[in-house]
């Protein structure tokens, strides 16, 4: 069964499927009407869906625009119905909520008794799919609430956002309309020409998204030829804009004059499936872009009333400054120490006699204003950043007039706006409408803003307050369900395939290495001497990924710089920059010369994938290869303009998603690092504690943190907190109270583990980590933090600045996200939620994350056999594919850091459970049909009257029941089941070549060697492995026998005679497989054997042969499976050399024939592998047939007197209770 598909290539295929019919969702007009009428929205939490989720489910084709979980449906009452197929979205998850706890690792309670809550930004975000159904599928959803009156009609909206945009807009003669980005302006035709004015508007908007592509605005890609593949893009872009927009304003959508670009968007989605993903998201940006040109309507309609709102809030801030200043908890008092004066005097001898003469009257804006007022009072200018006494002062007494301005400003607001919550049902549905709700609490009477769902529960209503007027998103998942980011596009493949396979196996090994040494796997010499073996060149350890290629030349018996000598280049030479050199040194290292530039050219592609495949973080990985791309595309000679914009736009949108801007996160951070370190100087820090580190594995983390357990992250392990009892910890104790664990890091191949692990330990346990937020990342790597795989966490950088990564240490970070599981630990999960055997077995400790091909048992599966296949590797992004060949689970795994949620796992199980009896049901059926059709087959065969070619070789004679074709040539053995059914039969060539029926049921099937009728009237079931050493016996012991065709199948034969005849004392006639037991370890035919005759109280017999026959000469090397496997390669690779298939390098046929078994070896071999049944003891064995007629007759005897035996004992303890149950008589006396 094929891996199910990716969700982008599910939406793309769609998509195509509904350009080239013309249907896609914006591709359908409709009239201007009602806003918000056509685009999928969620009636519980009252949002639409966006980006590619939004186009997703209007491609459904559903005229409800309402969508909603399962859940959702029932919560009020509705229920989708049966046999209905929901449509997946996909949102991510960048922060979640979780219980604060205290220094002892408890959780904080509020007043009520109830875990206090704080929301944790992730540092590894989570992506969900969520199963939606549209209210067609619904029974029982109450109607559509009526939307909100609109304030303004929408050719009134639309024209003032045109007005607000400031946007260049000129009329002229003709039908065209179209954005020129050479002079920023919009061309429309006069408004007479359109015929009506919801047309008008719906084009200039479309020409004004656009206008938004403009550098100066949203940045993308507009300088592509009209017709070129990239101008297609860009329409996508707008239409899609346009559709949301025109959904908004009500003003309709017309999409008739973009029929052109059809055929460029068919091509650019089966190109890159992702691409319609980017163009939704981009659609929304341009959306949100023109929506926001509203406010400006807004503001200028609502200026008056907040000049009004300024006043009331410069009346609640007119609070004299020693309201602060007397605040007993904030020590102002050493400023007279170093300023001589008191703060008070020198606040007030500058006008600064109010809270709102320091923080002005923009509330988003009182700290950063009172920052600057107060810079003169310390005599120090605004942008002053050292971190003296001055700088220090300013910044805690902005920080706390800023605090008192926003609780004034809050009281204020709650005064003129708040409304009394009056019940629960009212504050949940403010709550969906995005007010603001604040709760009193009783200890200070002092408003606290609700932050989360779960907590606005905590408070009876008239604790609540709301601010209608001043609404805010909440932060829910449902704001996320609708969104989605972008996956970026990984274009190694299509970059690697244009060199030779010999340079990809050189580029790939040097990424690598590249991997190992940033991970602190390899040193420097090491990595050196990796790209000299596998690029033929020397790479600085340090290389920066930048390379320059010098053409030089010959000048005075000197190599100069051809460009600076102003003379023609004779040869080329390529440099590598080393990121690490010091003042006065040569910052780049020589790497190689070429004779051409296009051979520099090419070698510096080539060190540029391993440069970018030797980076881990994905995005940048990608801005990395988009370079290569748009690089190759331009050395192209045969590369069109539209190929080069193309690149272009890809590389800027690959560098977009990796591009660091977040300055002022920096410049906050080396302010907390420069105030840290002056806290730290002026107050020694006491010894900490020592640590009591606990071993708790992944499954059991959440129990060890409700008791209290805090995780570290530098020694990534668990502890007990100081001052905790550790007695409910006993469990995970280490041994060594104090001594941190081993960190948890993904299992290596078996043949990696050891002595060469300990490096990567070491390296590991010596890494500072760090506490990044995922929105934070890109800030976190500028600064030099690196992305640890295994422990799923940042950590700093060994060319870090540890200023700029102060902020995310775990002691600086309130809340934080729990340890990820390592890759192993993830894998070992979604095997085990796939039905796969995981542990420890004879071929390793599964999953053995190697890269290579595992099997393994699974649930359900039969004794022995390996139905699960598994194939995991931890190289760049962990990822791996399990197949369960029982249930056809078939899964492509990729790591995550977390485990698989109980819904995720019920949903898996509850898919495989629904494919297997899917299977069972289509495999019966399947089986029925093949024993029809071979019963049919019956009717063309015909009995054998002279023995067949294959009865000849066996030396046996023909037996009632088996057939052949009418040439005499083929053998037909039928197989039956218990009841005498057919159910398959067995094909055997001229040559012995044997086969089943295609699609047949064989097992607990068997051929009845004499017919049913006498298997019924034998004595005893002798069953045996192939139809001749059963056609052997029977002619030894001149009774009926049972061929159960393969040792594999003797069980269920033997369990199912057994069952119908219960009377009849069973022996397995078996196959003594001694040669294999030297070969690959095993004798199957005796375990088998054994094995069914234990399952139905038999006896297991097998053909005992003349010395030497059946035993390995003892003077000859021992054989094992080992130097067996080693002698098949052998041969294999000698052949091969011989075929001119390889080349043997050296001593190497020497070698290889050498490790291989000799004549004689083989030669015993092969005569034991003759003497392994009964039919080989009759006709190859110097004992002959009467060899089997001894030993087959001995074992019947003494069979049949056991079982005589056994029957006699049994009557006799029947009869000794029937005794014992009669009633005794009563002695008399007297």
């Amino acid at each position: 069964m094929e891996p199910k598909k990716p969700f982008h290539e599910v939406v793309a295929e769609k998509l195509i499927e509904q350009l080239k019919a013309g249907t896609a969702p914006w591709q359908k007009p409709w009239e201007p009407g009602e806003p918000n009428a056509y685009l999928p929205m969620n009636p519980t939490t009252g949002k639409r869906y966006k980006g590619i989720n939004a186009i997703h489910l209007m491609a459904q084709g559903r005229s409800d625009a309402r969508w909603m979980t399962y859940k959702q449906a029932a919560a009020v009452g509705a229920q989708v119905r049966k046999g209905e197929k929901g449509t997946p979205v996909q949102y991510w998850k960048f922060s979640e909520e979780q219980d604060k706890l205290d220094d002892s690792g408890r959780p904080v309670l509020d007043a009520k008794g109830q875990p206090v809550k704080e929301t944790v930004m992730l540092e590894r975000p989570r992506v969900f799919f969520a199963t939606v159904f549209n209210g067609e599928q619904i029974d029982g959803l109450p109607p559509l609430q009526p939307k909100k009156e609109q304030t303004w009609n929408a050719v009134e909206r639309a024209e003032h956002i045109l007005k607000a945009s400031g946007a260049t807009i000129t009329h002229a003669a003709g039908d065209r309309a179209f954005y020129r980005p050479s002079t920023d302006s919009i061309t429309l035709p006069e408004r007479g020409q359109f015929p009506s004015s919801d047309r008008y508007y719906a084009t200039a908007l479309h020409e004004l998204g656009h206008w938004t592509g403009h550098a100066s605005r949203l940045d993308r890609d507009l300088a592509h030829p009209f017709g070129s593949e990239g101008y297609a893009k860009e329409e996508l872009r707008a239409e899609i804009a346009s559709m949301i927009v025109g959904d908004e304003l009500g003003i309709g959508h017309d999409p008739g004059q973009h029929a052109a670009y059809v055929g460029s968007w068919i091509k650019a989605l089966q190109d890159e499936p992702l691409e319609v993903f980017r163009a939704a998201a981009d659609a929304e940006k341009i959306h949100d872009y023109v929506l926001a040109f509203e406010q400006k309507q807004v503001q200028e309609q609502d200026q008056q009333q907040s000049q009004a709102q300024d006043e009331a809030v410069a009346q609640a801030l007119a609070v004299d400054i020693a309201e602060v200043l007397d605040n007993p908890d904030v020590s102002f008092s050493h400023y007279q120490a170093f300023q001589g004066d008191t703060l008070e005097d020198a606040l007030r001898s500058r006008g600064l006699e109010t809270v709102g003469s320091i923080t002005g009257t923009d509330p988003e804006q009182f700290y950063a204003v009172a920052h600057d007022r107060l810079s003169p009072v310390f005599g120090i200018d605004p942008s002053h950043t050292d971190t003296d006494n001055a700088y220090l002062e300013r910044k805690g007494l902005a920080q706390e007039f800023a605090n008192m301005a926003e609780q004034l400003h809050l009281a204020q607001q709650l005064q003129q706006h708040g409304e009394q919550i009056v019940s629960s049902i009212d504050a949940e549905a403010r709550w969906s409408d995005g007010q603001r709700i604040f709760a009193f609490h009783d200890q200070d009477g002092e408003p606290h803003q609700v932050r989360s769902l779960d907590e606005l529960n905590n408070y009876a209503p008239d604790q609540l307050m709301a601010l209608p007027a001043l609404t805010q998103q909440q932060a829910a998942v449902a704001d996320q369900e609708a969104n989605m980011t972008p996956p970026t596009i990984d274009q190694a493949a299509a970059l690697l395939a244009a060199h030779p396979a010999d340079a990809v196996q050189g580029i790939e090994q040097a990424a690598a290495a590249r991997r190992q040494l940033a991970a602190g796997e390899i040193d420097g010499q090491a990595f050196a001497d990796a790209t000299r073996q596998h690029l033929g060149v020397e790479l600085p350890p340090d290389w920066s990924g930048e390379l320059r290629i010098v053409g030089v030349a010959e000048q005075d018996g000197q190599t100069v710089d051809a460009a600076q000598a102003g003379i023609e280049p004779q040869a080329f030479q390529v440099y590598a920059r080393k990121a690490d050199a010091q003042f006065g040194e040569d910052a780049f290292a020589f790497v190689a010369g070429t004779r051409t530039e296009g051979q520099a050219e090419a070698l510096a592609e080539r060190l540029h994938l391993v440069d970018a495949l030797g980076t881990d973080n994905q995005h940048e990985r990608a801005a990395k290869l988009a370079r290569v791309q748009e690089e190759r595309v331009r050395r192209d000679p045969n590369a069109t303009e539209e190929d080069i914009s193309a690149a272009k736009e890809a590389r800027k949108t690959a560098e977009a998603s990796a591009m660091l801007n977040d300055s002022d996160a920096q410049r906050r951070a080396a302010e907390l690092e420069r105030q840290e370190r002056d806290r730290q100087q002026a107050q020694p820090q006491a010894e900490k504690p020592e640590r009591q580190y606990i071993n708790v594995p992944y499954k059991e983390k959440d129990e060890a943190k409700s008791l209290g357990a805090r995780w570290d992250r530098q020694q990534q392990s668990w502890y007990v907190p100081p001052g905790t009892d550790a007695a409910p910890f006993a469990k995970w104790a280490q041994g060594a109270a104090t001594a941190a664990v081993e960190p948890r890091s993904a299992q290596p191949a078996p043949e990696a583990q050891g002595e060469a692990q300990k490096p990567a330990q070491q390296a590991q346990q010596a890494r500072q980590y760090l506490a990044v937020p995922y929105e934070q990342r890109n800030a976190a790597k500028a600064a030099g933090a690196l992305w640890d795989k295994a422990a799923k966490s940042w950590y700093v950088g060994p060319r870090a600045d540890a200023a700029k990564l102060e902020r995310w240490k775990p002691e600086n970070v309130q809340a934080q996200q729990g340890p990820a599981m390592t890759p192993r630990e993830e894998f070992a999960e979604a095997m085990r939620s796939a039905g796969l055997f995981t542990g420890s077995n004879a071929q390793g400790d599964h999953p053995i994350m190697d890269g290579k091909r595992h099997r393994v048992p699974v649930e359900g599966g039969k004794k022995g056999a390996l139905d699960g296949f598994y194939v995991g590797h931890l190289d760049g992004h962990p990822a791996g594919r399990i197949i369960n060949n029982k249930t056809g689970t078939d899964i492509t795994w990729k790591s995550k850091g977390y485990a698989l949620s109980d819904q995720e796992k019920a949903k898996l199980q509850a898919e495989a459970a629904e494919k297997l009896a899917q299977r069972a049901v289509e495999q019966d059926k399947a089986q029925e049909a093949t024993a029809q059709r071979v019963g049919r087959q019956m009717a063309d065969l015909v009995p054998i009257e002279q023995p067949t070619p294959y009865l000849q070789a066996k030396g046996i004679q023909a037996q009632a029941g088996v057939m052949t074709d009418r040439e005499g040539q083929k053998t037909y053995i039928p197989a039956f089941d218990a009841e005498g059914k057919q159910w398959t039969m067995q094909y055997i060539q001229e040559d012995g070549t044997k086969r089943f029926a295609k699609d047949s049921k064989k097992e607990g099937c068997f051929h009845p060697v004499g017919g049913m009728d006498a298997l019924a009237a034998a004595p005893a079931l002798v069953i045996s492995e192939g139809y001749a050493t059963a056609a052997q016996v029977a002619e030894a012991v001149g009774h009926a026998t049972v061929a159960a065709f393969d040792s594999g199948n003797l069980e269920a034969v033997a369990k199912a005679l057994h069952a119908k005849f219960p009377d009849k004392p069973v022996i397995i006639a078996g196959d003594d497989d001694r040669h294999l037991v030297m070969t690959h370890g095993n004798n199957p035919g005796r375990e088998k054997a054994e094995a069914a005759a234990q399952a139905v109280g038999g006896k297991a017999i097998f053909p005992i042969f003349a010395p030497a026959e059946n035993t390995y000469p003892r003077d000859l090397p021992a054989i094992t499976p080992d130097s067996f496997k080693t002698h098949l390669r052998a041969e294999q690779r000698l052949a091969d050399a011989a075929a001119g298939k390889v080349e043997l390098a050296g001593d190497e046929a020497a070698k290889l024939k050498a490790s291989m078994l000799s004549g004689a070896q083989i030669a015993a071999l092969s005569t034991m592998k003759q003497h392994t049944d009964f039919n080989d003891l009759a006709h190859k064995s110097e004992l002959g047939i009467e060899g089997v007629k001894r030993q087959i007759g001995a074992a019947i005897s003494q069979v049949q007197r056991d079982e005589q035996q056994h029957q006699e004992q049994k009557h006799v303890e029947k009869k000794q209770q029937q005794i014992e149950q009669r009633p005794r008589r009563a002695a008399r006396i007297g």
